[in-house]
């Protein structure tokens, strides 16, 4: 009976690093198939998302020194987000050409940072070479339950757009606030997610989970966390709002505000989504919880891992809900209780293979395999539609549909032929384009780029329509207009009555279409009535 009981005892360890190697298994599986699909699509020349051409033109701008946060007109407006993304392209654009390369190779290099402090965080659990090792299994399991979101968050990890950054500035900030102990790196966590706040506001709402979670842990670091912030954010603002004359305050506070609030998108789509696709991710965190706590094992400084973790989810709650979001809100719901969950399982590990009792043991591998489980879930919103409600251990996603589904997120050679033919076709047409849906592409064709669609949808509810851009299209000031398929009538006053459809563009150009974001492409080419 003694010899019954002492090989199971031996037998424990070997169950839990099982465990964990097994849960790893599918993770660097979909790391590496993120990476191959960032590798085929960095370098596609046109858009791969409807907003990335008009990040480059901000970023062109300021480069330039002429501003984004001024006055609504033909030539330009800003898109309602904070400046850092644009700003770092802009900096960048001095040594490296600006471009949709350089801007997908710095949202791959934030994407891989913010992978990065999930398996450092998962490593401080842990001493030894062997005890590491697990624990950098356990934070990988993390980063593979991220990567497996690619899709569920709409494909926008690699694209010229700022949730990248922005999430590799909340790690940072989570990081330093989790592992450091004095008042200095809680001042750094607070100057960290001020600057996630530049990169977009969103940041706030995680910034807050920072905070609740640091003030539980340690009253005074969290209040140095929180008066750093604040202080940072302040000036920050104060003098962005003063070098733009009050724009920036009446784009980023006032019409970022004005955008509907979709109360039903929450109670829908939102939160069935998150439940649908991250369940193991959920019940893994709360398992790993419980057992800490009954291992007596649990530390106030975890109440900054579910502060975030919630905060994340209402972060994405939040974001979803606001008018025209798009799949990539949903990114904080993932990655946070990805990052407390790889971070509560490493230690959890780490418990059981101490103790070696059956109760640590047992949930430590539930909670291995659930991490683990996360990675093969690769689902998308698409797969919840209407408002219908699914039970949480509904809808499991056939990773067989999956793959392939995520391959076409990449051009072919047939799309990138497509998007070579339409930029020298552009090139080719006389004087000024109008191509509100693309703005880049103008600058692709040499030619000067005019506002963008979605600045006009954001201005004309509380400002009218911008300075100057029906009198262009009433004079026929352009000399070629561009328009997507989604373009809606009467969106662009005196077009029907000043041009004519030269042609559709629907024979191989048409194919030039969107891989991630609003599925729209270049439909018609509009020339000028003669007078």
């Amino acid at each position: 009976m003694e010899s019954g009981k002492r090989n199971l005892v031996l037998v424990m360890p070997g169950l839990v690093v099982a465990a964990v190697i097994l849960a790893a298994v599918p993770a660097l599986v979909q790391l590496g198939w993120d990476a191959r699909l960032f590798a085929g699509r960095a370098t596609y020349p046109l858009d791969l998302e409807w907003m990335e051409g008009g990040v480059l033109v901000h970023a062109q701008r300021i480069a330039a020194g002429q501003g984004i946060y001024v006055a609504p007109s033909v030539d330009f407006i800003p898109f309602l987000y904070t400046p850092l993304y644009p700003a770092l392209l802009a900096l960048l654009s001095f040594v490296a050409p600006l471009g949709y390369l350089l801007g997908r190779l710095v949202s791959i290099l934030a994407f891989a940072a913010a992978l990065a402090m999930i398996v450092l965080a998962s490593l401080g659990e842990a001493a030894g070479r062997g005890r590491k090792t697990l624990a950098a299994l356990a934070g990988v399991g993390g980063a593979g339950a991220v990567a497996a979101s690619f899709a569920f968050t709409g494909h926008f990890y690699d694209l010229v757009r700022a949730d990248s950054l922005l999430l590799a500035c909340e790690a940072g900030a989570l990081m330093v606030a989790l592992r450091g102990r004095g008042g200095k790196s809680a001042a750094v966590a607070g100057l960290l997610i001020a600057l996630g706040f530049f990169a977009k506001q969103t940041a706030t709402i995680v910034g807050i989970g920072i905070g609740v979670g640091l003030l539980a842990a340690n009253l005074r670091r969290g209040l140095v966390y929180g008066a750093t912030a604040a202080v940072t954010l302040a000036a920050g603002i104060g003098l962005l709002v003063k070098t733009s004359g009050g724009w920036f305050w009446t784009y980023i506070f006032k019409l970022h505000q004005s955008h509907a609030f979709r109360k039903e998108a929450v109670s829908d789509i939102a939160w069935p989504f998150t439940q649908q696709f991250a369940w193991p991710l959920f019940l893994a965190l709360i398992l790993t919880t419980a057992g800490l706590l009954l291992s007596r094992k649990l530390r106030r400084s975890d109440a900054i891992l579910w502060a975030v973790a919630l905060a994340g989810e209402i972060a994405a709650l939040v974001g979803f809900a606001t008018q025209w979001a798009d799949s990539n809100a949903f990114i904080p719901a993932i990655y946070f209780p990805a990052f407390a969950t790889a971070v509560l399982v490493a230690r959890l590990a780490r418990v059981a293979l101490d103790g070696k009792k059956w109760g640590a043991v047992t949930v430590a591998i539930v909670a291995v395999l659930l991490l683990g489980a996360q990675s093969l879930h690769t689902s998308f919103p698409s797969a919840v539609r209407g408002p219908q409600r699914r039970p949480i251990f509904l809808g499991w996603p056939r990773l067989g549909q999956a793959l392939p589904a995520l391959a076409s997120a990449v051009p072919n050679p047939q799309e990138r032929t497509a998007a070579t033919r339409l930029i020298s076709e552009l090139r080719a047409l006389p004087g000024p384009l109008f191509i509100p849906f693309h703005t880049y592409y103008a600058v692709l064709a040499g030619k000067q780029p005019f506002v963008h669609r979605m600045g006009v949808h954001d201005v004309e509810g509380a400002l009218g329509r911008p300075k100057g851009l029906d009198q262009a299209i009433a004079e026929q000031r352009f000399a070629a207009i561009v328009l997507d398929w989604k373009s809606f009538p009467g969106e662009w006053p005196n077009l029907d009555r000043r041009y004519h459809v030269a042609r559709e563009l629907s024979e191989g150009v048409d194919s030039v279409r969107m891989f991630a974001g609003a599925q729209t492409s270049p439909s018609r080419l509009y020339l000028p009535n003669s007078k």
